[in-house]
């Protein structure tokens, strides 16, 4: 094993891809250990034969097809409808347009690249200051894997074996309540600074609703027909891309068969990556298994601290330490078969577990220096990356609130699951 941790922190630390790390490292365990190499592929096959990772692509063809189908634009529209009067509308326009884009698309990045490309041109022809607007477009997008659907659940549910349908019902409250919290985050930063800025447009309701109607139903179709058990969450990925098909090409007609293709080249290439990694991990998986680390990790959890909280509070700070630092998704599919199976074994609700490691690993989305947000924040402005780095700074803290508010009080995930187990 510590052959095996060498191999994987040198081939991170010289520019190895995330996924052949894993690879390599898991390799190394299998040759210094005499394992049976035969297992390497078995696993690697298993793991990408599950059933729920099919979701993974169609969530991403699906929110690559709302972006160049129109139904973004209406979205932030409906949104500017909603909360534009207040003072500061904007910048709420783009965390509740944030929430609803994330009731589709289930990623943090493709949530800023639609709904930040939008509100930051808006917020800019209106004359808000730019270090507050990219700041409060950047942080609302670490929303988009927290309010279901979620790729990096399905992930975590894939490699834990938890109903991902569970998973999802558990991020609904933390994610309105992040996005509640950010908005007066932004109401208090743009009173105290006194900002100057004209009116936003003023635009009907009504005809807003009535405009984006068919966008807006797609939160309401996807989730609708995973919480009432006519699909499952895979299913709901594809019912997702076909409906955005339909909605985008049939009656907005603003999808024509050229994006359609760059929507299915950019999701064959993002989605391939993930699974690569995926994949990879099973093997390494099967090694963290085979040499007991899991055993090891559980009993130190259970002498270092009584308190499931207080073990809770631990391992959110070891998060969002390896969140500064590593992706998201490959940090799930790393720590799922250690710290997750870890904190089942001394009890603790497995839904839980994965709602509160995606979120925490989720504040990573923005904080350097391996932040993606960070990166795609500064694209979408183009604002130079430090620049974006000291803007996100002040919306860090709803962030963390939320992540103390859900370690100190489970009940806030669980809840809902709970509700609908029961039922």
């Amino acid at each position: 094993m510590i052959i095996s941790t060498i191999v994987l922190l040198v081939a991170m630390l010289i520019g190895v891809p995330i996924a052949f790390a894993i690879a390599l490292s898991a390799l190394g365990y299998f040759i210094t250990a005499n394992a049976n190499l035969l297992v390497f592929p078995q696993q690697f096959i298993g793991q990408l034969s599950n059933m729920p990772l099919i979701a993974i692509p169609f969530f991403i063809l699906a929110g690559e097809l709302m972006n160049c189908g129109g139904v973004t634009r209406r979205i932030f529209a409906f949104a500017l409808a909603c909360v534009g009067r207040i003072p500061g509308g904007l910048g709420h326009t783009n965390v509740v347009a944030g929430m609803i884009f994330a009731g589709m698309s289930g990623s943090a990045v493709a949530d800023l690249a639609s709904v930040g490309k939008i509100g930051m041109k808006a917020m800019r022809d209106s004359d808000y200051p730019d270090d507050l607007s990219i700041g409060v477009i950047t942080t609302t997008s670490t929303i988009g894997p927290i309010i279901p659907p979620s790729i990096n659940m399905v992930i975590f549910g894939s490699i834990a074996n938890v109903p991902v349908g569970l998973l999802f019902l558990g991020g609904v409250i933390p994610g309105v309540l992040t996005g509640l919290m950010i908005m007066a985050t932004f109401a208090f930063l743009f009173w105290r600074r006194k900002v100057k800025v004209k009116p936003a447009p003023q635009i009907p309701f009504w005809r807003t609703f009535r405009d984006g109607f068919w966008s807006l139903l797609t939160p309401v179709v996807l989730l609708g027909a995973m919480f009432s058990g006519l699909a499952t969450p895979t299913e709901a990925a594809i019912l997702a891309t076909v409906y955005t098909l339909l909605v985008a090409g049939l009656i907005y007609r603003e999808l024509t068969w050229a994006n359609v293709l760059e929507a299915m080249v950019s999701t064959a290439t993002l989605s391939g990556a993930i699974m690569l990694i995926i994949g990879f991990a099973a093997p390494l998986g099967y090694v963290i298994s085979r040499a007991q680390v899991t055993d090891g990790l559980s009993a130190l959890l259970i002498g270092s601290f009584q308190d499931p909280t207080m073990v809770m509070f631990a391992v959110a700070a070891l998060l969002l330490v390896v969140g500064c630092f590593m992706e998201v998704a490959a940090a799930i599919i790393l720590l799922t078969p250690v710290l997750g199976v870890a904190l089942m074994a001394i009890g603790i609700d497995p839904v839980y577990i994965g709602v509160m490691m995606v979120y925490t690993l989720g504040i990573g989305l923005v904080t350097p220096p391996v932040g993606l947000c960070l990166y795609v924040g500064s694209q979408v402005s183009g604002i130079k990356l430090e620049k974006v780095i000291v803007a996100v700074w002040p919306f860090l803290i709803p962030l963390v609130i939320t992540m103390l508010l859900i370690i100190a009080f489970p009940q806030l995930i669980t809840w809902l699951p709970n509700m609908a187990y029961s039922n």
